[in-house]
């Protein structure tokens, strides 16, 4: 079975996909504006394989793209237990969310977030840090 963009460069070159042969001279796709169309689309879909396989990048560069995008360093990485851990001493300590986000390279909303899943303040108290 042909691939799709192989169908379409068979239909482009003015052959039959499924049986080989010629397309006939009055055949739609023989036409000069589909045979550039075909062309286009056929080597469209080819390189689009290519466009998905992205590079996947290491921690630090993940965090000096966060912080090159105005984001904090840590943004949509997950919390370890060390983390957690560490955040619930300091929270305790009386450290303010806005201090945690500093120390802990994050936005002020997912050091929140994160105490209201640990079950350190209200889901009230939340609420002022995600609006």
């Amino acid at each position: 079975m042909m691939t799709i963009s192989a169908t379409l460069k068979a239909l482009a070159n003015g052959i039959n996909p499924e049986t080989g042969e010629c397309l006939s001279s009055c055949s739609v796709a023989n036409k000069p504006e589909a045979i550039r169309l075909l062309f286009m689309l056929s080597q469209e879909l080819a390189e689009e394989p290519e466009k998905q396989k992205k590079a996947k990048l290491t921690a630090e560069e993940r965090q000096q793209k966060n912080l090159a995008e105005g984001r904090p360093a840590k943004s949509y990485f997950p919390w370890t237990e060390e983390e957690r851990g560490l955040l619930e001493q300091c929270h305790s300590a009386g450290h303010s969310v806005e201090q945690l986000s500093v120390k802990f390279e994050r936005s002020v909303r997912a050091v929140a977030i994160q105490l209201e899943k640990m079950g350190l303040i209200s889901a009230e108290q939340l609420l002022a840090y995600t609006q």
